[in-house]
């Protein structure tokens, strides 16, 4: 039988285009899986950050100087962080509770150096952030640091003050006053120091503040930004990346979810939700056994969750500090620093602050931002009150009762524009609403270059 080779050519060309088809169809129709891990949330991927340590995230927001009555604080406040530093390699030993019957008098020596943290720490971070022996294991919180410099005094050189009235607070010595005494002369020469003034806020909170003209310098930085739509940003929040629905709300945010997770895109700020917690008692029992109490798992927990991915996007003086610890929410709040002063964000928090929620032991809510600030480059002088001109305008404006704030900072506040990003020096005022700016019509002198006098944060 004579075969027709034109058949089968065309028979055979045939098979290769369907062939051909059915494999684009298949490449077409293929969803990558990948390999699920141990916890809720995937973090195999990183971010271009960094990772950072209890020490270096815990750190008083200022460091206060008293000396035979006035009040003073470094004209640099940066010299803060070598200061603190300096004062971390001190030995303290001897630790044991105050009773409650007795006092701490702040004016009982003529010289204290005063360490103000924004938040009470649990006191099982002493080991961490300080040098001590093993007899540190009182389980209560501080948000003040005393140390009285007077080397006639026998115990109770230091004092880790508890900011609750009723709570418990610890006392311990250090182990050469000699060398603390020189230390607090030398420190004394060798910084800058501008006077200060104290001031007592509606819910007995003292703050302390730069009486004259404060020395702080914005910035202006470009910026590199966070791209949400990359496989590498996916796979940190979600353990199937190839399920995600991308769709966006009423306000025109992104929104990825795989209907247990979601992560949704304001700008360059972004909110993580895991609706798919935890429900088991006995990890979650086992987990308080781990870490010791609620405050120190949050902090622990938080720090190594961001630094799975990396997640800290740090340089260019930029930094990061723990600003709030709420057992009540399980919340965690790690805020920007610039020159170590605070920076907020007026329209988007997620700018300049990073927070962790937690619920049954698992990351519920992380809120952070997207981009990271590179290249800084000078911007002109801010005029700004004095602290003595700000008490003096808080006092007689009608804008704001004073009996209704919690905290006055120094900061910056984050002026977005298209190619770069100011950091503005500015009063910033907490109310029981939150946190508020003092600009523009506040003074005779522009507050930040705002035209309103107070804008919500």
């Amino acid at each position: 039988m004579k075969i027709d080779f034109e058949i089968v050519k065309t028979a055979l060309l045939v098979f290769l285009v369907s062939l051909s088809l059915l494999l684009t169809l298949g490449i077409w129709n293929y969803q990558g899986d990948y390999e699920p891990s141990s916890s809720n949330s995937a973090a195999d991927a990183e971010l271009n950050g960094s990772d950072e340590t209890k020490k270096n995230l815990v750190q008083p927001s200022q460091i206060v100087i008293r000396d035979n009555g006035s009040l003073s604080g470094f004209s640099e406040k940066q010299d803060e962080l070598e200061v603190f530093q300096n004062m971390a390699e001190w030995a303290l030993y001897d630790f044991e509770t105050i009773p409650a019957d007795e006092d701490i008098d702040v004016n009982e020596t003529a010289h204290m150096i005063e360490l103000v943290f924004p938040t009470s720490i649990p006191s099982t971070l002493i080991n961490e952030i300080f040098t001590t022996d093993d007899s540190m294991l009182i389980d209560s919180k501080f948000k003040h640091v005393y140390v009285f410099i007077d080397e006639n005094k026998s115990s109770q050189q230091i004092v880790f003050k508890n900011h609750d009235q009723n709570g418990i607070d610890i006392r311990a010595s250090v182990q050469n006053m000699t060398q603390v005494v020189e230390y607090f002369n030398r420190m004394q020469l060798t910084y800058e120091l501008i006077p200060y003034l104290e001031e007592e806020l509606a819910n007995e909170h003292k703050v302390y503040l730069p009486r004259d003209e404060a020395n702080i310098v914005g910035g202006n930085f470009r910026y590199e930004t966070i791209n949400p739509d990359s496989t590498n940003f996916r796979t940190i929040f979600f353990r199937k990346p190839s399920t995600i629905a991308i769709s966006r709300n009423s306000l025109g945010d992104q929104i990825f979810s795989d209907y247990q997770r979601e992560v949704v895109i304001n700008g360059y700020a972004m909110e993580y939700t895991n609706f798919y917690t935890s429900e088991n008692q006995q990890e979650q029992d086992s987990s308080f056994e781990r870490t010791g109490n609620t405050g120190n798992f949050l902090i622990s927990s938080s720090i190594d969750y961001i630094n799975s991915h990396n997640g800290w996007l740090t340089g260019q003086g930029i930094q990061y500090r723990l600003y709030n610890l709420n057992e009540i929410s399980n919340k965690v709040d790690y805020r920007m620093i610039y020159q170590n002063y605070p920076v907020f964000s007026k329209d988007n928090e997620g700018l300049s602050s990073m927070s962790v929620m937690y619920k049954n032991m698992d990351e519920y809510q992380y809120i952070r931002p997207l981009m990271q600030l590179t290249f800084p480059y000078e911007r002109g002088p801010t005029d700004l009150m004095s602290g003595q001109e700000l008490m003096e305008y808080l006092h007689r404006t009608e804008r704001i009762s004073f009996n209704q704030i919690t905290d006055i900072q120094l900061g910056y506040r984050i002026q977005q524009h298209d190619q770069y990003i100011d950091l503005i020096p500015t009063w910033c005022i907490e109310t029981y609403a939150g946190w508020d700016y003092v600009t523009g019509d506040a003074n005779a002198v522009t507050q930040g270059g705002e035209t309103n006098a107070m804008g919500p944060n």
